[in-house]
């Protein structure tokens, strides 16, 4: 009977450490996805920023050499500022249509790492059943050896 109870306790005891890890991971998780969000955003963030950057010299050396082929002084910029005009014209008025594409481009993305964290949770999942499976198989064989053994003396 004291094995039995003996049992019993190394099973809460398991049962306890397992809940124990799974907080500790769901914390570990938490911080990682906070800490991979911050370093995310901050790399586009300059990324963005050089991008923008870059992009105006681009297109401030497009305007000075159209002016130079042009022999104008401002029609280059004027040509480039009317490329922009269009093109902020044709974002304005397509707003359902960009945000739909952004709002489905997101969704598969995000989906899309959902359901690869889910499959490694899965694995893991299933291999820790499996550990727990053997352990308790293992405890079921020492306990009915130590019923043999008992009931033999």
């Amino acid at each position: 009977m004291a094995t039995m109870l003996e049992k019993l306790d190394e099973i809460r005891e398991n049962i306890f450490r397992y809940l124990e890890a799974r907080i500790e991971l769901f914390k570990l998780e938490t911080r990682s996805k906070v800490e991979e969000g911050a370093v995310t955003g901050t790399y586009f963030v300059g990324l963005a920023l050089l991008a923008t950057i870059t992009t105006i010299f681009v297109f401030t050396l497009l305007a000075a050499f159209l002016n130079h082929v042009l022999d104008s002084r401002y029609l280059g910029f004027l040509i480039v500022a009317g490329f922009f005009l269009i093109l902020t014209a044709i974002w304005f008025f397509a707003k359902n249509g960009i945000q739909n594409w952004i709002r489905n481009t997101a969704y598969k993305a995000i989906k899309a790492r959902q359901d690869h964290k889910a499959e490694e949770k899965s694995e893991a999942i299933r291999e820790l059943m499996d550990q727990t499976r053997a352990t308790m198989q293992e405890s079921g064989r020492s306990w009915e050896q130590e019923q043999q053994r008992s009931g033999a003396h």
